[in-house]
């Protein structure tokens, strides 16, 4: 029987080293299949995380990561932290690249930017289209924080790697695809829906 998804605002804390103190909060924004599906369906871009969790990561009061899909095994193995409250502002879902780099199309969160990225973009063999582990979540955590050469695996230390691409936000290159795709800055999801007409705002204006 499958466990019930954890409410939004559930926080634990997850070590980034063995060295006491070092660590980060992670906190559940959304469980896919309970709050972002319409009339029950979840939107193609959302399919691949059905079973994961929307997360946010932070230390202290920075926030390392404002989106990333996660295992449940993350809230699984995590110390338990008083939970925090989740407004419509923290509701970030990451970018996707999907399709090849010759049919790519940048998405943000469940819309999808009128851009095609063409040859554009080179996604890494190592992005995988599936939520994070515990221990990539930390690496990804430390490589937000500016501590990449701590990271102490071969993969992770080549400059040349790139952080899968369901943390695109994360990405050296990703600034100039949002540009492209006239992403302003600071656009919430809620208002990229209606900008765009997709989602909840296409909808609305269905029924208008």
């Amino acid at each position: 029987m499958r466990r019930p998804d954890p409410l939004p605002g559930t926080q634990v804390r997850i070590a980034l080293t063995d060295r006491p103190g070092d660590s980060a909060e992670v906190r559940v924004i959304a469980a896919p299949r309970r709050d972002m599906s319409r009339s029950g369906v979840l939107s193609a871009p959302l399919q691949p995380f059905a079973e994961a969790l929307l997360v946010d990561v932070s230390v202290g009061e920075r926030t390392l990561i404002p989106g990333a899909w996660v295992q449940p095994e993350v809230l699984e193995r995590g110390t338990p932290l008083a939970p925090t409250p989740v407004t419509a502002a923290d509701l970030r879902p990451p970018a996707v690249i999907r399709g090849c780099s010759e049919q790519a199309q940048l998405h943000w969160g469940e819309t999808v930017w009128p851009l095609d990225l063409g040859g554009a973009v080179a996604i890494p063999e190592a992005a995988r289209a599936d939520p994070h582990p515990l221990s990539r979540l930390r690496r990804l955590a430390m490589v937000a924080s500016g501590r990449r050469q701590e990271v102490g695996l071969t993969l992770w230390r080549d400059p040349a790697f790139e952080i899968p691409w369901q943390d695109v936000r994360l990405m050296p290159r990703a600034a100039a695809w949002f540009d492209l795709a006239q992403v302003p800055s600071g656009m919430r999801y809620a208002e990229a829906e209606q900008a765009q007409s997709v989602g909840r705002a296409r909808a609305r204006t269905r029924t208008n």
